[in-house]
């Protein structure tokens, strides 16, 4: 791989760092304004879903912050593998396969968070808990395979 090609590609992984970074700090400020300051949609608690709403929440705060480890530690294992020569490292894969599971929660609570912001006790499943996941693991399965290949190809070498 040329050097070119990795300046490249480590100029876009911090651009999407940065991208990232945003979105937690926004997501944050969000939380933050909604739980203490009230200025901004705030919420209103219902003692009947109050272990709902927190669950809500704090689902909402982890996941995204999870997400945000998940993508950094990607990006990372993805550069240092290309240092080593390393297209496609292997422990990517698992990586791959617990974003997924995060992008369900994440899913999920996007799809209930309105509801408990309003104070409301109500359960939604949209098709998006389903999919994004479903979405996540196809390139993870993908990912995998051109792991595979590569290996291959290391070994047809």
């Amino acid at each position: 791989m040329t050097n070119s090609t990795q300046k490249s590609i480590k100029g876009l992984s911090i651009a999407i760092l940065i991208l990232g970074g945003i979105t937690l700090a926004y997501t944050y400020g969000q939380m933050i304004s909604q739980l203490w300051l009230n200025n901004i949609n705030p919420i209103t608690w219902n003692p009947q879903a109050l272990g709902w709403q927190v669950f809500i929440i704090s689902g909402r705060f982890v996941g995204i912050t999870l997400l945000y480890i998940l993508c950094w530690m990607f990006i990372h294992r993805t550069n240092q593998g290309m240092k080593e020569g390393d297209i496609f490292p292997k422990s990517n894969i698992a990586l791959i396969r617990w974003t997924a599971l995060v992008a369900a929660l994440l899913a999920f609570v996007h799809s209930n968070y309105a509801a408990v912001v309003k104070g409301e006790s109500v359960f939604t499943l949209d098709s998006n808990t389903i999919l994004i996941p479903l979405i996540v693991l196809l390139f993870g399965g993908l990912y995998k395979m051109a792991y595979l290949a590569e290996q291959d190809s290391k070994l047809a070498i």
